[in-house]
């Protein structure tokens, strides 16, 4: 099997290079990552975390808690007309204890959740939800006994059932004291109901009765706004920004990478050429024909790049969507936000192979190849992890560009330790020719004339630079200059000193007509 050789140095400049201009470069001007990601959600809004500024004011703006709005709305004065009803009969029984209500006891209606944390709740203002309606949704309102109910008062079940564990005690030694008594004056009757009533709350299951009634609110939050146009708006909206931003990020990395790359091999030919002898128009020719190549060079791979927008458009959109769904359940740190982004970029290029394999490569390359590019993928998500500690240390100037290069070096140095290790690694060389040895005899045999071609190709360039040593690019260069003179004796400059920058040996003496003739004579 025919093993790529790898250059080194070349190979790991042009991915620093692109790095540099891609995710560590372009990637921090068009992108602001934020914990939590670009749409707000239920999850991250109740911890405080917003991606809008828009719905943070409204929730700012939700105005104060009015308690009678509350206990005055439609279904709670009905369900209270019910229970009315129902325990004259003889037949209501308190939510928090079990025990049924005797006719003279005195019962509350009690909001499960209670009806200021309902208002309070950032999760229920994101889905624009009455906080009266929630409140008095019969899965959240429940009779208990007065006592329970004032003890309870405005506490979340979880600090209720918290401050009950921590009185108890208390609240047994006192009841146990007024029992102890022989005889009880009529507040003392009172005080010895109430403490009996509050420890006779069965925490556990006050604590059943709350999760379900928990889960009922949510439910009905998440769906209101996870199947709003709302919602359905932002992430479509922050999802096509995402892939128009990602798609710019690399088809724009990728011309200036190019546009770096022709220029590192055009300077120092430019500086050697008129180190000596300098002219304005020699000079002005020389960045023309620079430029020129700059042009053809991106005019040449045009395909390619925008071929790289589709894909880190694509990308984009998924990594966006994905973030989104992701931060539903939990939030994540703007640097899993930007991880997802070059994870999902190179993903769609995997994918893409996997599926169209444009070049018909046989299994064992297919795979290797696939390989290569969720390689690359893990070399930049280390590349972040490296950017995100060096920022926290490299805090003194140019300490953020310091981290960015030293990352983009990271993820030059892995990629490329995958990608030899893919291609020269004993095992892998045998897996690939182990699954190879499945493909049809058609792919075997272009993917044989493939590496001929690649060998031949090799063996030719070799051969060229042996023979000829002709930099085609240089002699077009030396043709502009000559061109670009307007006298015998600037052009007798130029000549004489590519003669002696090439050491060519002349078959006369120079200045001496006599030795020109003799040796015009003798041709």
């Amino acid at each position: 099997m025919y093993k790529a050789e790898i250059d080194w140095s070349h190979e790991l400049h042009e991915t620093v290079v692109k790095s540099l201009a891609t995710s560590f470069g372009l990637d921090f001007l068009l992108f602001k990552d934020k914990d939590g990601g670009n749409v707000d959600t239920i999850h991250n809004v109740r911890k405080g975390i917003y991606a809008t500024e828009k719905e943070k004011e409204q929730y700012d703006n939700r105005g104060k808690y009015d308690s009678h709005k509350y206990h005055s709305h439609r279904d709670y004065i009905a369900t209270n007309k019910q229970g009315k009803m129902v325990h004259q009969q003889g037949e209501l029984y308190d939510e928090y204890t079990g025990n049924s209500f005797h006719v003279n006891d005195k019962k509350n209606l009690d909001h499960i959740i209670s009806a200021k944390e309902i208002h309070d709740d950032a999760g229920r203002v994101l889905a624009d939800i009455i906080g009266e309606d929630l409140a008095n949704n019969e899965s959240n309102l429940c009779f208990i006994n007065e006592n329970i109910n004032k003890k309870k008062q405005d506490k979340s079940m979880e600090q209720f059932i918290l401050e009950l564990q921590n009185k108890r005690t208390k609240i047994q030694q006192e009841i146990a004291e007024l029992k102890n008594k022989s005889h009880l004056t009529e507040q003392e009757q009172k005080e010895l109901k109430k403490l009996e009533n509050i420890d006779s709350a069965n925490l556990a299951k006050m604590k059943e009765i709350d999760e379900k009634a928990r889960a009922n609110y949510n439910q009905k939050i998440n769906r209101e706004y996870y199947i709003s146009s709302k919602f359905a708006k932002n992430i479509t909206k922050q999802a096509a920004i995402s892939g128009f931003k990602m798609g710019t990020r690399q088809m724009l990395g990728l011309i200036l990478a190019e546009v770096w790359f022709e220029l590192k091999e055009s300077i120092p030919t430019i500086y050697e050429r008129n180190r000596q002898y300098f002219t304005i128009n020699g000079f002005i020719n020389d960045l023309m024909s620079t430029f020129n190549n700059i042009w053809h060079r991106i005019k040449k791979k045009f395909h390619t790049f925008f071929m790289a927008f589709k894909d880190s458009a694509i990308g984009g959109v998924l990594s966006s969507v994905s973030t989104t769904v992701i931060n539903i359940f939990l939030t994540t740190q703007k640097q899993i936000v930007k991880m997802l982004r070059e994870i999902w970029g190179n993903l769609v290029q995997a994918i893409k192979l996997i599926f169209f394999n444009p070049q018909s490569l046989p299994l064992g390359q297919l795979i290797k190849e696939v390989g290569k590019i969720v390689g690359a993928g893990i070399a930049v998500s280390c590349g972040v992890m490296v950017n995100s500690m060096l920022s926290q240390v490299c805090v003194f100037p140019f300490g953020a560009e310091i981290a960015a290069f030293c990352s983009t070096l990271v993820t030059g140095v892995i990629t490329l330790g995958v990608t030899y290790y893919l291609e020269n690694g004993e095992i892998c060389q045998k897996i690939w020719a182990f699954l190879d040895k499945f493909s049809d005899n058609s792919t075997k045999r272009l993917n044989f004339y493939r590496e001929v071609n690649e060998k031949l190709d090799c063996y030719l360039l070799e051969l060229y630079q042996l023979e000829f040593n002709i930099d085609t690019e240089q002699l077009e260069l030396f043709s502009l200059r000559l061109s670009s003179v307007n006298n015998e004796l600037e052009r007798s400059f130029i000549l004489e000193e590519e003669i002696k920058e090439r050491n060519i040996k002349l078959p006369y003496e120079k200045g001496n007509p006599d030795s020109v003739k003799s040796w015009l004579n003798s041709l």
